[in-house]
């Protein structure tokens, strides 16, 4: 008897083996599914080959089911004390058994008869039904939050649906099969509905069963394109329609004599590629002292997948007829494998590109989708100063030079601190300091001499300058002292006409990097100031005529030629200028907009419209149809309601309308001031 007993313990505790892995294999083959079909769109049923993954797994790991005779009473030896270790003797023939190991038989197989089998895997199989409700759980909860529905753990095929719509008179229901192109990467999907959103290039296929037989089935694109459908059985019950989706708009379905309502057919346009360039700025200038290595952030984003990058530099050098260019491709330290996001970072060091000072780099970046799309950024320029070209003299008596002769003596201070920074270690600390401070203080006298230029007469504060006059009001008799106080001048910074507004905010840049020469020379650090007076003298310098001219720092965009049209003398494509010109009683297209806003509020009252309101109405008709043909997920409810101009439909057109009209501007009306005389307002205008 205990043998058999033995073999059912065998059979049921392998079954329950057996389950406990099937358990988790569906737990973890239901997040994997969900996760797949969130992620990245593929249909519930391959939640087939998950669960026979897992399960292969799950045996491998917990051979469990594998279990023997000798296992099973080892198992019963330490849960059994009662049995004294002595299971394994009912697995030896009675023939080889001593008298004592009968003895021993014979009370066990006694003591079995009472006993309670354990059961193992009864734990086991409550933490796998555990672990299966927490992946139901996870599964809809990831179904919520990524918008779709969830329904079911293993499902037999993916179904996109629309919103729910009513379907076409004389259909009984309806199969759209959507292929996207290949470069989307999006699976194959289908719906049950006519409305369709595509993506652009993907084939369609219309499957339709009529509820009876029918002699035609037609789809009537814009109102204006029929395209039949072919029939499928000799009962002319399927019919059958393929094509390509290339354009928007809308469509209806003609069974028969019957019509249906409108259908939205929109498409996903293909974005090209977008591309950021975080630094460096559009123009750089690397000044005396500065790192010559200037890092490139750029960031490329596209909405199915990128397949190239490139960096396009230019290096020019010398100047006037002499000018060099020298182009260059330089390519990032990564693959592309055609995704959606890259955050890129290269060094450009502008020595090892071959730049000498004095020199400029142009660069662009592009970037390629993966549907052959190609976007360039506009032209970065990064300029490398040249000191020697600043210190020298040449140009600054030409006729066309604007600058006075005065400023060619900020080269003799960059001259004479570049000495006392040779000199500093012969020198001691106290004459060091005075070479400084005077320094500093030529630096000075040349800015005020620099700024008479701008209409600063003298520093703010001093006698007799523009800031520091002040009005004598016990003068009373003296008119002209009064009005010099509130009174522009001439020689006001902010109203001197020296010069052009653009050299004007250069030269007072120029003023603040002389002020920040200044300070640093006369607090004793000629080293920090030398950067400043270089780059005063640079703006000063940038005011001559420019010597290089390059036609790709425009950044101009060119279309692309054919080379097979061209020297082919065809002008057919060429037409004559057309000018215009609305006849008398033809309203713009604008005022018509306009005019059926009044007259649809009209239709909601109950107003009968007449034939000249008709007309109007038509022509407001026209232009719904068109923009809903361009844009169906906006216009095509709005279209649809004023083709039936009900009083209930109206709200809908007028909706439409109101989106088609541009902004009104605000309209004039007399300020009246408040009771304070406009002193509150004062008030307010002060604290800003």
């Amino acid at each position: 008897m205990a043998p058999e007993r033995l073999s059912v313990l065998r059979r049921r505790w392998r079954a329950e083996s057996l389950l406990y892995c099937l358990l988790l294999a569906l737990a973890a083959s239901i997040l994997l599914t969900m996760t797949a079909h969130v992620v990245m769109g593929w249909p519930l049923w391959v939640g087939v080959f998950f669960l026979g993954g897992c399960f292969g797994l799950a045996l491998a790991v917990f051979p469990l089911w594998r279990m023997s005779f000798g296992d099973i009473t080892r198992y019963l030896d330490r849960q059994l004390p009662g049995l004294e270790e002595s299971a394994g003797l009912l697995l030896r023939p009675a023939g080889e058994l001593r008298p004592l190991e009968r003895l021993q038989v014979v009370r066990m197989q006694k003591r079995l008869e009472g006993m309670t089998m354990p059961r193992p895997f009864r734990g086991r199989l409550l933490r796998a039904l555990g672990f299966v409700c927490v992946a139901v759980a996870g599964s809809v909860i990831i179904g919520w939050v990524s918008g779709r529905r969830f329904a079911g753990v293993v499902a037999v095929s993916q179904r996109l649906a629309p919103a729910l719509e009513a379907l076409a008179p004389g259909i009984q229901s309806v199969q759209v099969r959507i292929v996207p192109p290949a470069y989307t990467g999006k699976p194959v999907r289908s719906q049950e509905a006519f409305g369709l959103v595509a993506e652009e290039g993907a084939q369609l296929k219309w499957d339709l069963v009529t509820t009876g037989a029918v002699d035609t089935v037609a789809f009537v694109f814009n109102d204006s394109t029929v395209r039949a459908l072919r029939p499928v059985d000799g009962d002319r019950t399927r019919w059958s329609l393929a094509g390509m989706a290339t354009h928007p708009g809308f469509y209806q379905v003609r069974v028969g004599k019957q019509l249906s309502g409108y259908y939205t057919f929109e498409i996903v346009r293909d974005e090209a590629p977008k591309i950021i360039i975080r630094r460096p700025k559009s123009y750089t200038v690397v000044d005396y002292g500065e790192p010559t290595t200037i890092g490139l952030q750029v960031q490329l984003r596209d909405d199915y997948g990128i397949d190239d990058a490139s960096v396009v530099a230019t290096m020019s050098s010398g100047k006037g007829e002499a000018v060099k260019f020298k182009e260059q491709v330089l390519r990032w330290d990564r693959n592309f494998t055609g995704g959606t996001s890259y955050d890129l970072s290269r060094v450009l060091d502008l020595g090892a590109l071959g730049l000498k000072p004095g020199d400029e780099l142009y660069f662009f970046c592009r970037a390629r989708d993966n549907h052959g799309q190609e976007t360039r950024t506009d032209m970065y320029i990064i300029s490398l100063t040249d000191t020697a070209q600043l210190m020298s003299l040449e140009g600054m008596t030409v006729g066309t030079d604007i600058k006075p002769e005065l400023f060619r003596s900020e080269r003799q201070i960059i001259i004479e601190t570049e000495q006392l920074l040779k000199a500093k270690d012969m020198l001691p600390v106290a004459a060091f300091n005075n070479k400084s401070n005077d320094l500093g203080i030529d630096q000075k006298l040349l800015r005020l001499r620099y700024g008479k230029f701008l209409g600063e007469e003298a520093e703010e504060g001093e006698p007799g300058g523009a800031h520091g006059d002040t009005a004598n009001f016990g003068a009373f008799g003296d008119a002209t002292k009064i009005l010099d106080a509130y009174t522009d001048k001439h020689d006001n910074a902010e109203d001197a006409t020296f010069f052009e507004p653009g050299v004007k905010a250069q030269l007072k840049a120029t003023l603040s990097e002389m002020w920040s020469a200044e300070l640093r020379l006369r607090t004793f650090k000629p080293a920090e100031a030398l950067p400043y007076c270089y780059k005063a003298l640079r703006l000063l310098k940038d005011l001559q005529q420019q010597s290089r001219a390059y036609v790709a720092k425009t950044g101009a965009r060119l279309p692309p030629l054919n080379p097979a049209k061209r020297l082919t003398g065809e002008l057919t494509a060429i037409q004559a200028p057309e000018q215009r010109v609305n006849k008398d009683g033809v309203l713009s297209e604008e005022s018509a907009l306009r005019i059926g806003l009044g007259l649809l509020e009209g239709v909601r009252t109950g107003r009968v419209p007449t034939e000249a309101d008709r007309v109007v109405l038509r022509q407001v008709e026209g232009v719904l149809g068109r923009e809903a043909a361009a844009r169906p997920g906006k216009f095509l409810g709005g279209y649809e309601a004023m083709k039936k101009l009900a009083p209930g439909d109206v709200p809908m057109a007028e909706k439409a309308i109101v989106a088609l009209l541009p902004e009104a501007g605000a309209t004039p009306v007399e300020r009246k001031d408040a009771a304070d005389g406009g002193l509150g307002r004062l008030y307010f205008s002060y604290l800003k």
